[in-house]
């Protein structure tokens, strides 16, 4: 006779098994039924350029109060697969990625830069020029890039002010269970606000994963920036004192409102599909979207913020026929092995360099790496890999691995899709040109 524990759990289990084997079901049947209907609509023209239809493959999905992926290359992450490769890590021989035991190697391999705050915080005054520059694009046609580590970054697009996924915090769950950044920010969320003129106009977070959003930064920033975030985020940040929020489903389009906006052309963003997954503990895993975020002006494909996907062949080339070219685009690199585990959820680094084709993006800058130890390739890889990468396709300034804090200014004027920019150090920043 089994005891009243072993029955709950094995009751638990099944119920469970049960649960996951329906989603999984629901969902291939769901897909199966979209790709029908897109057949369809294709058969009869109601998906050309004229009637402007959401191609039904690549909405949002929804099953049992939760989202679901509608990709076919999806494999869903069961509560067993996720226990057993922590254990996994736990078991594993020597250092994790490879990370060296001394920290002074790691910054060696990893050297931090400080941000050019007098660039950024000139192009938010909307001054011309700036003082110690020589050759900087004119600010209507001037963007820059700062990449923060892990996702986050500052994107600047003439005055107006972007912060893609905020994340400063040292350790993503405590400092007891870590995991610990390795590099650290190579500067803090209140110096950059102090530096540059203030909160950024808008912060877009692509998902709730804790190394995509920081709670403390939450608090810091505040009201002082608009939010933009796929669906359910928001509830999040209202229950931390944040109402200047925007929620966006798939394929929503918003147009961006601020006096810095109005004085460069007409801005919009636009929330998109991406091959991921949400949740910061175990109970509320896909309670809310994940999304990848386009920002046009005056309706071309300025800035495309990749967040974390997989890859799906159809719909980056899907993207590619709605917004290519595009000008520029933040492309996850990390966190992709062992591929059978993570490739659903990450892209390797070639398979990056393959959205930026699919897209017909100019350059492509490679993130998600060089901050947390969260799989089991070398900390190093990554930036390897894409280097290679670039070099094989002739465009060493075009597939970037950005350093850590290091501001980049591109001129959107000339980016052509044909060519490999030219790089100059000025400063604290590098110029392409």
């Amino acid at each position: 006779m089994l005891s009243k524990k072993v029955q709950l759990g094995l009751g638990i289990t099944g119920v469970y098994v049960s649960y996951t084997g329906y989603v999984y079901t629901r969902s291939q049947m769901e897909i199966q039924q979209r790709q029908r209907l897109y057949l369809d609509l294709m058969s009869e023209g109601l998906l050309d350029e004229q009637v402007k239809l959401v191609d039904p493959r690549f909405r949002s999905l929804k099953i049992l109060g939760r989202f679901e992926n509608p990709f076919p290359e999806y494999r869903p992450q069961t509560l067993f697969e996720f226990v057993g490769m922590r254990f996994a890590e736990l078991t594993q021989h020597g250092r994790r990625g490879g990370l060296p035991s001394d920290p002074e190697i790691i910054k060696k391999n990893l050297p931090l830069a400080v941000p050019d705050f007098d660039l950024i915080a000139a192009s938010r005054r909307g001054e011309e020029t700036v003082q110690g520059y020589k050759d900087l694009p004119p600010l209507q046609d001037r963007l820059s890039y700062t990449w923060l580590g892990q996702s986050c970054a500052l994107l600047q697009i003439s005055s107006v002010s972007f912060m893609l996924d905020p994340l400063f915090a040292d350790h993503l769950v405590n400092r007891y269970l870590g995991p610990q950044r390795y590099i650290p920010a190579p500067a803090s969320l209140d110096t950059i606000i102090n530096k540059t003129g203030g909160a950024p106009d808008f912060i877009m977070v692509s998902h709730d994963h804790p190394d995509h959003l920081d709670n403390d930064a939450i608090s810091k920033i505040g009201n002082r920036s608009q939010w933009i975030v796929p669906l359910g985020l928001g509830d999040y940040l209202k229950d931390r004192g944040v109402t200047n929020v925007v929620e966006m489903d798939w394929w929503d389009r918003m147009p961006l409102e601020s006096g810095s906006s109005k004085r460069s052309g007409k801005y919009e963003i636009v929330c998109l599909p991406s091959m991921h997954w949400a949740g910061r503990t175990l109970l509320d895993s896909n309670s809310r979207l994940w999304c990848s975020f386009m920002v046009l002006r005056d309706g071309k494909a300025i800035f495309y913020h990749g967040g974390d996907t997989g890859y799906s062949g159809e719909l980056f080339r899907k993207l590619g026929e709605e917004f290519g070219p595009v000008k520029f685009s933040a492309l996850p690199i990390g966190q992709y092995l062992p591929q059978w585990h993570q490739g659903p959820r990450h892209v390797a680094p070639q398979e990056s360099v393959q959205i930026m084709k699919d897209l017909n993006c100019h350059k492509m800058v490679g993130v998600h790496w060089g901050t947390f130890v969260l799989s089991w390739e070398n900390y190093l890889d990554p930036a390897r890999q894409l280097t290679q990468l670039a070099l094989k396709e002739s465009r060493p300034n075009n597939i970037i691995v950005p350093q850590c804090g290091r501001t980049m200014v591109m001129n959107l004027a000339k980016m052509d899709f044909k060519h490999d920019d030219k790089a100059e150090e000025q400063a604290r920043t590098v110029v392409y040109k």
